[in-house]
């Protein structure tokens, strides 16, 4: 179920170095959690057919690839290889198994892999009908071993069971977000300047709340009339990735030139209590078209 390290056509998003260096947290587009207990990894690549996805909308019996790109962390035994391992779990909505869980990289136990040749460990999966039955929501639980040591790399992908006749969530052109600050994004279909991102608890529609502001202006590709007719989603995390419900309203602001073609778009996304002045939250932030061709997913943590 693996395939030899090499290039496979996925994209690399290497601009996450450095956000994707911390313990856990959460990636755009997919949605994907990660949680490093001494296994990490450079990104973590979804792809259907060779081209990543663009959401976590994926229709059952249909092959996708859960790819660890650059993982590092594995022990190394005195002939200088290493011996990963992976479980896939399939949960329900309600964290029930739908199928017993299913081990990967078995035919490697004893071989093991040369250390400085494994690029990428890609997990070949699929939801099977059979497994699902109703389930319209699931979880993929991953959980990258080290079989020489206690060390593992945990993910959770939660899935949104897409219809059979719904075109693929994927996209080749996916563009990077540049932020002003460590915050992460990718757009598809779209161009933007510089996202300015920062804490907001000026708001008087909720006087006691903190919100994340997002302001990105010049978004070319689209018009004020598609921005405001997409939808907008967000969710947000304690230090634990724990999700929290947030019961004030996400508010924006959407402005430009219709003679330019020009979009300018601020958010203001409810965290936490102004008072609560704990850092360590993260901020999902996911705006798409209503054909879902168009996209903006941003995560920022405070």
């Amino acid at each position: 179920m693996i395939k030899k390290p090499g290039l496979l056509l996925s994209l690399l998003f290497f601009f996450y170095t450095s956000s994707f260096a911390q313990t856990h947290g959460i990636l755009p587009l997919s949605g994907i959690q990660y949680f490093y207990e001494g296994i990490s990894a450079k990104y973590i690549d979804v792809s259907i057919d060779g081209s990543p996805i663009t959401s976590n909308r994926i229709p059952a019996n249909k092959e996708f690839v859960v790819k660890l790109q650059l993982p590092a962390g594995f022990t190394e035994d005195a002939s200088k290889k290493i011996y990963p391992a992976a479980d896939v779990s399939f949960l329900s909505a309600k964290k029930t198994l739908l199928t017993p869980v299913i081990t990967f990289l078995k035919e490697n136990e004893k071989t093991g892999f040369a250390s400085n040749g494994l690029k990428d460990i890609p997990l070949i999966l699929s939801l099977r009908s059979e497994w699902l039955k109703y389930e319209t929501e699931c979880l993929v639980q991953i959980r990258y071993f080290d079989l020489k040591s206690k060390k593992q790399l945990l993910v959770l992908f939660p899935i949104s069971v897409a219809a059979p006749t719904e075109p693929l969530a994927v996209s080749k052109f996916t563009n990077s977000i540049i932020t002003s600050d460590l915050s992460v994004g990718l757009s598809s279909g779209l161009k933007m300047n510089k996202a300015e991102i920062m804490v907001d608890t000026s708001i008087r529609v909720s006087p006691k709340t903190a919100y994340l502001s997002i302001e990105i202006n010049n978004i070319t590709g689209t018009s004020m009339t598609e921005v405001l007719a997409g939808k907008n989603t967000f969710w947000v995390y304690d230090e634990t990735m724990q999700e929290i419900k947030i019961p004030e309203k996400f508010l924006k602001k959407v402005g430009g030139s219709m003679e330019d073609n020009l979009v300018n778009y601020t958010m203001k996304i409810p965290f936490r209590d102004k008072t609560n002045l704990k850092k360590g939250y993260t901020v999902r932030y996911r705006w798409e078209s209503m054909d879902r061709k168009k996209i903006i997913d941003i995560v920022s943590t405070k």
